[in-house]
């Protein structure tokens, strides 16, 4: 069967299915199906993590979800979504919680990835936020920033060698048009908090944490947060020319 019989017998199987609908329902598919035929801007720049099946299978189901919602994608639609375009064009993929791998969102045959998302009011396009890096009870033991370097070391290294890279999508846009960055986040630049040392980090907060800029050739590169109120450690400021860009689409929200 050739590509062009496939494709009309789907469409006569959809038009089938559409008779037995309520002419609400058929209203709905309606608008969602023109929503499909408006031009997605987009570009696919880097194959090594989503090959051109699984950016194909993603661009469409990024399009069906805004075809009927003007919010962004969730982290959890973001891994259900990365999961089945990866399944879609061949690849054994899971999401996973296994413990033997903490921080692994996505198994992809056999390699283990780290899924975040960012889309805040206001995001700057220029700068990442990463509002958990990891969960970090241990940052309440801290008697004094003092300790600070060591636990760093210890816990933040420990938890980059349990994936092999990061990547974030990132949603930005006004009120008409949505824009979507897949950003990889280098764990090299991550992994710069090994250098850090006790005058790096600020007194301890009421809530029991600390933070310190990581530098890099005599430059800020990022600033780690240890969060005593909520037990975690976050990125800010991560510059994105650090952060190679994978694909990126654009899209008109709904109407």
């Amino acid at each position: 069967m050739d590509l062009e019989n496939g494709k009309r017998e789907d469409i006569e199987e959809a038009i089938k299915a559409l008779w037995g609908l309520s002419p609400i329902q058929v209203e709905v598919l309606t608008g969602i199906i023109a929503k499909f035929a408006e031009k997605q801007e987009r570009e696919h720049l880097r194959t090594d993590f989503l090959d051109k099946d699984a950016f194909e299978y993603f661009s469409t189901r990024l399009a069906a979800h805004h075809a009927s919602s003007g919010v962004a994608l969730k982290k959890e639609n973001f891994e259900h979504i990365l999961e089945q375009s990866f399944k879609r064009s061949g690849h054994d993929a899971r999401r996973t919680e296994d413990m033997t791998h903490r921080g692994a969102d996505l198994e992809v045959d056999g390699r283990f990835y780290s899924l975040k998302t960012e889309a805040a009011k206001g995001l700057n396009p220029k700068s990442i936020n990463i509002s958990k890096l990891m969960e970090a009870r241990w940052i309440r033991d801290l008697s004094s920033h003092a300790d600070a370097p060591e636990q760093v070391r210890r816990r933040v290294l420990s938890h980059l060698q349990e994936y092999e890279r990061i990547f974030m999508l990132r949603s930005y846009g006004d009120e008409r048009r949505v824009r979507y960055d897949l950003r990889e986040i280098p764990k090299n630049i991550l992994a710069r908090v090994e250098h850090l040392q006790p005058e790096d980090f600020g007194t301890l907060t009421k809530a029991g944490g600390t933070g310190a800029n990581v530098m890099m050739d005599g430059r800020r590169v990022f600033r780690l947060v240890l969060d005593g109120s909520v037990e975690k450690v976050t990125v800010s400021g991560l510059d994105v020319d650090l952060c190679p860009l994978h694909a990126w689409w654009q899209l008109g929200r709904p109407g």
